[in-house]
């Protein structure tokens, strides 16, 4: 990590031509294309936002979960989450109890009103997922998710790097 701190990458602005090679811009656009196709059907099927079914997919798929959780799984601000979390409860999709070991948290579960619509957006997505990797073998579908893991375990060490105002020229 010293290393990144007297030997700073030096990088030129880049062409709009270099950016089909820049990961980060294609993930960007990636996520936001899958996101602008999802929205509308989201919406027109569920009369959720696309934060409010990423709230009910996780909280689905991980009963007793914290706002706080969610804002850092989903790397939205916690304005956000709480604004969709209440959305959700108040629609009686999601419960939301005192947390017993830690009174300023709580802890969020799909309710039996909500379980239909987690199953409807847990199915939308993964089919989604299979259709869009499906360009792609299942060696290569292996690989592509072990190399995403080990990318974000990898973030934490950049938001760090980053914090300590590494990567600026």
């Amino acid at each position: 990590m010293s290393k990144a701190k007297s030997d700073p990458v030096r990088l030129k602005p880049a062409a709009n031509d270099e950016l089909a090679n820049h990961s980060l811009a294609i993930i960007t656009f990636l996520y936001n294309r899958v996101i602008a196709g999802a929205a509308p059907a989201l919406r027109r099927r569920t009369g959720l936002s696309v934060t409010e079914a990423r709230v009910i997919f996780l909280v689905g798929t991980s009963p007793g979960t914290a706002a706080n959780k969610l804002a850092k799984n989903l790397g939205l601000d916690k304005a956000a989450i709480s604004r969709a979390v209440n959305r959700v409860v108040d629609l009686g999709l999601v419960s939301s109890q005192k947390d017993p070991d830690h009174a300023a948290r709580n802890k969020l579960a799909i309710t039996e009103a909500g379980e239909e619509l987690f199953n409807l957006i847990a199915h939308f997505t993964y089919a989604r997922e299979k259709y869009l990797l499906s360009v792609l073998t299942e060696s290569e579908q292996s690989q592509f998710h072990e190399c995403l893991k080990k990318i974000l375990t990898n973030v934490e060490n950049v938001n760090k790097l980053v914090s300590q105002g590494i990567f600026w020229e």
